[in-house]
């Protein structure tokens, strides 16, 4: 309760700073070298976050912040050895972008109490090298990544994710809002989940990865075209997929809204944010 409290109270004066007044959107970029293996994070809270590939192997990271003062809102960065971390600043929050500090509740929005008055957004787009790890998350807007050469992580409260990797696992988690993730090529390890209560999910993987696949809903249909998908029960809610020996899990489960399941086609490419 009290870190509600308090990041409603810093919201409150974000919103107040930018109350009656018209502000022309700011753009914060950023280019550097990041190493293969690292990870690239971004925090936000109001608004779409959009990965792509790096054209040039260097990460770039692009953010248009719409509608806030300068006072009330900022872009930071910062580093942990090779790791690279970019989030959303509001108010008094600080200069500094530190993990631990503005790791942002992704079960609570303190925008959503202004956004009719006061539609602060912050919208990200990355341009990551192949082989690098991105950790992502916002509160209300939609996450999408196309054709990313490592593993991707994505969390949203309200929104949809759309993920496709050429080479790289997907995990992804919303509340309100669909996933589809698409995974050409597998690494050796790691598992994928993919979890939403109010949408549904499809998720495309390649053939010949072992392990488990689990496949779970409450309301709605579960349908699999992937090699040997039997399912080990009578349950119409629960379908899982016993593969040749290996430890990876693989599961897709949602509340209200279907999981669907298939083996990998390249999938066309498609609008980012709209």
């Amino acid at each position: 309760m009290r870190h509600i409290l308090s990041v409603f109270a810093i919201t409150a004066v974000a919103a107040s700073c930018s109350h009656g007044h018209s502000y022309p959107p700011r753009n914060f970029s950023w280019t550097g070298d990041i190493a293969p293996g690292a990870t690239v994070s971004v925090h936000n809270i109001d608004g779409a976050i959009a990965i792509v590939p790096s054209a040039n192997g260097k990460l770039t990271v692009d953010a248009l912040i719409v509608n806030a003062a300068p006072s009330a809102v900022a872009v930071k960065q910062s580093m942990s050895g090779n790791d690279i971390l970019f989030c959303t600043v509001l108010g008094s929050q600080g200069d500094a972008c530190d993990s631990k500090q503005h790791t942002h509740n992704t079960h609570f929005s303190p925008f959503s109490f202004f956004s009719r008055m006061h539609p602060i957004t912050v919208r990200y787009t990355l341009h990551v090298p192949a082989g690098v790890e991105v950790d992502v998350e916002t509160v209300n807007g939609k996450i999408a990544a196309q054709n990313i050469g490592g593993n991707v992580k994505a969390t949203t409260v309200n929104g949809d994710v759309l993920v496709s990797t050429t080479k790289g696992t997907v995990n992804a988690e919303t509340v309100n809002g669909s996933i589809i993730a698409s995974m050409a090529s597998l690494p050796d390890s790691g598992d994928v989940h993919l979890e939403t209560v109010n949408g549904s999910i499809t998720s495309l993987i390649p053939e010949g990865i072992g392990g488990l696949i689990d496949l779970d809903n409450t309301n709605g249909s579960i349908t699999a075209n992937y090699p040997n998908a039997t399912p080990d029960s009578g349950d119409k809610h629960h379908l899982r997929i016993k593969l040749d020996e290996g430890k990876r899990r693989v599961t897709l489960e949602t509340v209200n809204g279907s999981v669907n399941l298939t083996r990998y086609v390249k999938p066309p490419m498609v609008s980012m944010l709209n």
